[in-house]
């Protein structure tokens, strides 16, 4: 057929092809309309409400690495829980009894705030304080040993927990105790090897449904205690289990794919050390990473300072840089689809 036949041919047929491209494109329509992935509506009483921090995060400005993650699987939806405050706090008597645990013989003086009274206790080189309301241990110790060798994490483990004991401090039951080793400690935490440590780091947080408890960090737990090298506690907080808990709802979870893809958009940079010697170090304007790359991924509940809710959350943790130096990163990705989120 010559090219002046195909013209031809068109001419006299082009209205019944007209017709036929027509048909085939409403077939390709409605096909896709029967087999499109229908997403239903959320509706307000399901959504909840944002997810923030008292303390402004960090944010991950630069590349992610996902060369040495792991693949995960996480359910397709969790429980949400609300908390309720029980009506438990520590009078003078109980305060004394615990701080004579720790060697403390006499009450050094009492502050008064808004939800309750702060019990100090002090003596050369050592501190306490009791919060009566929500009730708390903290505790602090100058003059680190150098002395010793460092625990191996199972043993710091044991170690921590041998020491709760003895204090009469409810065990936190975690399953998934946290161990670091530090060369620094304070404001300027320099995490390292357990060859070069100064101090070991036990963290355990509370749990619910068989998963951690955290709040505005990964040390914002239910005992965080540090031990120098000849095995004496420096540092310890102690916040005792003072809620229940409620199932609010079930809510569906965005997936490990899915997290991974907004780490450079939507993460909450929580916890940045440093890791080595470093000179030069202040936390301020140093909490954007201008790179990221995360090694382990958890799901965890996180309770906001302010606010009832335990919200699901992924906790990512791995290595990164900032101001020019390199450091161990902890981020949190809401582990929740934005749909679920009431706008504000």
């Amino acid at each position: 057929m010559s090219l002046s036949d195909v013209r031809e041919f068109i001419l006299r047929n082009r209205r019944r092809l007209l017709v036929g491209l027509v048909a085939v494109l409403g077939i390709i329509l409605a096909t896709g309309f029967l087999f499109r992935e229908v997403v239903p509506e959320v509706s307000e009483e399901e959504k909840i409400p944002s997810f923030s921090l008292a303390q402004e995060p960090g944010s991950v400005v630069g590349a992610v690495d996902l060369s040495k993650l792991a693949s995960a699987d996480f359910p397709p939806s969790i429980t949400v829980y609300r908390t309720g405050k029980k009506d438990l706090t520590f009078t003078q008597d109980e305060s004394k009894t615990l701080a004579a645990s720790f060697g403390f013989s006499q009450l050094s003086g009492e502050v008064d705030t808004p939800l309750g009274k702060i019990y100090v206790f002090a003596k050369t080189g050592e501190e306490l304080t009791v919060t009566s309301n929500p009730r708390a241990l903290h505790y602090t110790r100058e003059g680190a040993s150098g002395a010793g060798k460092l625990p191996t994490s199972v043993d710091a483990v044991q170690n921590a927990r041998g020491f709760l004991t003895a204090k009469n401090l409810p065990d936190p039951g975690s399953v998934s105790p946290i161990v670091k080793y530090l060369s620094t400690l304070g404001e300027r935490t320099t995490e390292t090897v357990a060859e070069e440590a100064r101090f070991v780091e036990v963290i355990f947080p509370w749990s619910v449904n068989g998963l951690d408890i955290l709040g505005e960090s990964p040390t914002d737990a239910a005992a965080r205690l540090v031990f120098d090298s000849a095995g004496k506690l420096v540092y310890l907080t102690f916040k005792f289990s003072d809620y229940s808990f409620a199932v609010a709802q079930n809510i569906p979870l965005v997936s490990f794919t899915e997290a991974t893809s907004v780490l450079g958009r939507e993460a909450q940079v929580v916890l940045v050390r440093p890791t080595g010697v470093v000179k030069e170090w202040t936390l301020s304007g140093s909490s954007n990473l201008s790179s990221f790359a995360p090694e382990s991924v958890r799901l965890v509940y996180v309770k906001q300072s302010q606010g009832d809710l335990l919200y699901p959350v992924y906790l990512f943790e791995g290595t990164g840089r900032t101001g020019g130096i390199d450091v161990k990163a902890a981020v949190y990705v809401l582990a929740v689809s934005s749909r679920y989120i009431k706008e504000e």
